[in-house]
């Protein structure tokens, strides 16, 4: 059964801080539908008249078809096909759900009912539209030559899934700076799995693997829809939280880290591994004891702190 609106929209970009009551009669007017695993979305051979919205599950996006990499994820939160409607054009890719996903399709002529009724819609589409003419796939496409580095860099991590430190530094970027603009809270997980090379050395990488296979699903799946999460490195991850609060990062922390605490990986035989836990340190702007973090790096680094102090707590701990 598809989740229902009134539950959601705060989550998705689009309807970040907008007043949803002004829109209702165009939310009246939307589709909520769900995507098999492989249904194709978009793709550049057929017309699109609509925005999809992500909800719940995975797409993945493809220059071409015979492309082994994707290109990147429409994670949820997050839409696509509005470049096309704006610029009156096919799409300049395939999306593709990669496992059973739901959107929201918003028609064309509600997108701009939406912009002219609300202007909170309007900065929140310039926002993801600044963020897509980055990243734009109709800016990769314009020469083979830019495509194939792009595809040589890509954005995913192989092992967990996630996105990478390729990915963070930019997005991560942009998700401070526009926080800083709109005066909005914005908060920094950086988090490692514990005493992990000595994991390793005992069970071996392969089932190391496992466990930051493991690490990083749970870490997924506990996390909000416009929450951004990257492998920082290693054993590391990097955890984004827009609109948090510091003690909202905080409680968010310590329950991420009991769910990696409980979470059990099997071996290539189907046997539990022994388990592991997390050290994770938290910092945030937007707070009265945090107004001197006017860059990404700086914000990384107060986190990166705090995390070298949960281990000297003893580790399995969140610091701030």
């Amino acid at each position: 059964m598809l989740l229902k609106a009134s539950t959601l929209l705060d989550r998705l970009q689009l309807f970040r801080n907008v007043e949803i009551a002004s829109i209702s009669d165009c939310i009246s007017r939307c589709t909520f539908r769900e995507m098999k695993k492989g249904e194709q979305l978009l793709s550049p051979e057929e017309d699109n008249n609509n925005v999809y919205l992500m909800i719940s599950g995975r797409m993945v996006v493809y220059l071409d078809l015979d492309e082994v990499t994707p290109l990147t994820l429409v994670e949820p939160g997050e839409c696509v096909g509005e470049m096309s409607i704006i610029e009156g054009k096919n799409p300049s890719a395939y999306v593709i759900a990669s496992e059973v996903s739901q959107i929201m399709e918003i028609p064309q002529a509600v997108l701009w009912e939406m912009i002219n009724t609300s202007h909170q819609v309007t900065r929140n589409m310039l926002h993801i539209m600044s963020l897509r003419v980055r990243f734009s796939n109709v800016v990769i496409a314009d020469s083979l030559g830019t495509q194939k580095e792009f595809m040589r860099h890509a954005t995913i991590d192989a092992l967990t899934g996630l996105h990478n430190r390729r990915w963070m530094d930019s997005m991560f970027e942009q998700e401070f700076i526009h926080a800083r603009r709109e005066k909005m809270s914005l908060s920094l997980m950086m988090l490692d799995i514990d005493y992990f090379k000595t994991y390793n050395d005992e069970y071996g990488h392969i089932n190391g693997d496992r466990v930051l296979s493991a690490v990083a699903d749970t870490l997924r799946c506990g996390l909000r829809p416009n929450d951004m999460i990257a492998r920082f490195g290693g054993e590391e991850f990097a955890i984004m939280l827009p609109e948090t609060s510091l003690d909202a990062a905080l409680n968010l922390a310590n329950s991420l880290r009991e769910k990696v605490e409980q979470a059990t990986v099997k071996n290539d035989k189907g046997g539990l591994l022994p388990r592991v836990t997390i050290s994770i340190g938290v910092s945030a702007i937007g707070e009265a004891n945090r107004e001197n973090e006017d860059s990404l790096i700086e914000l990384i680094a107060a986190s990166d702190e705090a995390l070298y102090r949960a281990k000297k707590d003893g580790r399995n701990c969140v610091s701030e």
